[in-house]
């Protein structure tokens, strides 16, 4: 089923061809967690550097696969305002490595707000494929990790680095699939 959006079926099929893009996005949220979960006892500070790195970059390819999509009209505005809400907090833990906790809630903001935009982006794709659940379930995913980081503002470091290493994995594995899930989608078509 298709949503009834005019633009639906191009859009369905320009991220379609476009799928390994997600997918990008979804091996660096993968790389994240791993990198993460290898080392829960790392010191708070370099999580948050490697987060900024994260997030920079995540940032800096939502905006370019939402400006590569979406060429001719701006549809992917909820993925590019998702790219630039990464890139500022990627860029202000970069800037302030030495302020960990401060830079904890950060964070949790930042998965606020691209939950949001991720469940949006999501509502605006066809419902065609299971692209369209596995990048809301992303969505839900974030705003969980937001919640989780505002519930346990003193939680110890180890348990906040593993929430956001089995956070990033669980993200990118729905990312991976969503891209999957777009290019199968595109064939059957």
């Amino acid at each position: 089923m298709i949503s009834d959006r005019p633009d639906a079926p191009v859009l369905l099929a320009t991220l379609g061809r476009n799928w390994w893009m997600v997918g990008a996005r979804g091996a660096l949220a993968i790389l994240f967690g791993v990198l993460l979960l290898l080392r829960p006892g790392v010191p708070l500070n370099l999580v948050v550097v490697l987060f900024g790195i994260y997030a920079a970059l995540d940032g800096a390819w939502a905006i370019a696969s939402a400006l590569w999509v979406t060429r001719k009209a701006l549809t992917g505005w909820p993925v590019l305002l998702e790219g630039a809400v990464s890139l500022v907090v990627g860029v202000l833990a970069l800037a302030w490595p030495l302020v960990p906790r401060q830079l904890v809630a950060a964070i949790a903001i930042w998965g606020l707000l691209t939950g949001v935009l991720e469940i949006v982006a999501a509502a605006l794709l066809p419902r065609e494929g299971a692209g369209y659940w596995l990048l809301a379930t992303g969505g839900v995913f974030s705003l969980f990790l937001a919640l989780l980081i505002l519930m346990l503002p003193h939680a110890s470091q180890p348990y906040v680095v593993c929430a956001l290493g089995l956070y990033a994995l669980a993200f990118g594995a729905l990312l991976v699939a969503a891209s999957v899930s777009l290019r199968k989608t595109l064939r059957a078509r």
